[in-house]
């Protein structure tokens, strides 16, 4: 279930941003064909839009599929996509179906749609302008009827520039923009965000003045689910002091996402052995270049860090780093 969603799949809140929000997803969402594109940042709730349009479509009726294509190698995602035939590879022993196969005449939502590897990328275009896929290991084309909801908190335009999406695939994808708000854009609607968790939760709990002036004193980086996070915590621990909580909130982001450890999108690389090789790095320059320190630190053994150290360039300056 969506973070920002009652039983019934509803955007909650009053607020204008929320209303503006609602009435553009129930206005696309009776078009059951046209394809979406969500955007916005982590926990704002962009589940919760893809959950509402299928729901509110005429293909309420039929499947909701939902993937995130973050969370599978991508030697194993088209297989996942489409299904493959019997001995199609070593161990293929039985077919199988694929999303588009299990999402025929509903919805199929991918999530982390900018995670998605150009090859694949390929694949899915020829989907979207064919209305036909193949498994894997089969040339016959199978027609699919799905309607296709994506999200991101990536700016895919800015992929597009630097070769990393496939301009032509975001044009296909990009037909109705939606974008959810961060949550401190619109808290106004905390106290009713925070009415419905507790009423799907079956809390008997109502919020006074004091604790929602604290709730609405905190700017939620990590948005509305961050807030629901807090509000399971104090209904788990019993929590009545909302001022304490919040001031714990605080202390804890200050902590994961202290200037020291926050990794920057314009200064971390994407690529997964050189984003450690970059890491790796910069624990050895807090550690005044001693790799010794900076294994312990890191937990791993000094050749594990040389081998990290030998990723991708060699070091500005050259620099070398004592044992």
């Amino acid at each position: 279930m969506a973070s920002c969603v009652d039983e019934k799949y509803q955007l909650v809140g009053s607020s204008e941003v929320m209303q503006r929000l609602r009435e553009k997803v129930l206005r696309v969402a009776a078009h059951g064909n046209a394809r979406v594109l969500v955007c916005g940042p982590s926990g704002s709730g962009k589940e919760c839009v893809a959950r509402m349009l299928h729901n509110r479509s005429p293909r309420a009726a039929k499947p909701f599929v939902t993937f995130n294509c973050a969370t599978i190698a991508k030697e194993l995602l088209e297989d996942r996509f489409f299904g493959h035939v019997k001995g199609a590879f070593t161990g293929a022993d039985k077919p199988t179906e694929g999303l588009f196969s299990t999402a025929d005449g509903g919805t199929l939502f991918l999530d982390e749609i900018g995670e998605m590897e150009l090859p694949l990328q390929g694949l899915l275009l020829r989907v979207l302008e064919t209305d036909c896929f193949q498994k894997i290991g089969s040339s016959i084309d199978i027609p699919c009827d799905v309607r296709l909801v994506c999200a991101t908190n990536r700016s895919l335009p800015k992929m597009v520039k630097e070769g990393r999406f496939r301009k032509d695939l975001y044009e296909r994808l990009n037909v109705i923009p939606i974008r959810t708000p961060e949550l401190k854009t619109h808290k106004s609607d905390i106290p009713e965000v925070a009415a419905a968790w507790f009423a799907r939760k079956k809390y008997e709990k109502t919020l006074t003045k004091e604790q929602v002036a604290a709730l609405m004193s905190y700017d939620y980086p990590g948005n509305v689910r961050e807030l629901l996070a807090l509000l399971e915590r104090a209904a788990t621990l019993d929590v009545s002091n909302y001022d304490a909580l919040i001031d714990e909130q605080r202390k804890l982001n200050a902590e994961d996402f202290s200037s020291d450890s926050v990794v920057e999108e314009t200064d971390a690389p994407e690529n997964l052995k050189l984003m450690i090789s970059w890491h790796v790095r910069r624990i050895i320059e807090r550690c005044g270049g001693n790799v010794s320190q900076a294994a312990v630190r890191l937990g791993v053994t000094r050749c594990t860090v040389r081998k990290y150290l030998c990723v991708g360039n060699e070091h500005p300056g050259g620099q070398r780093y004592a044992t």
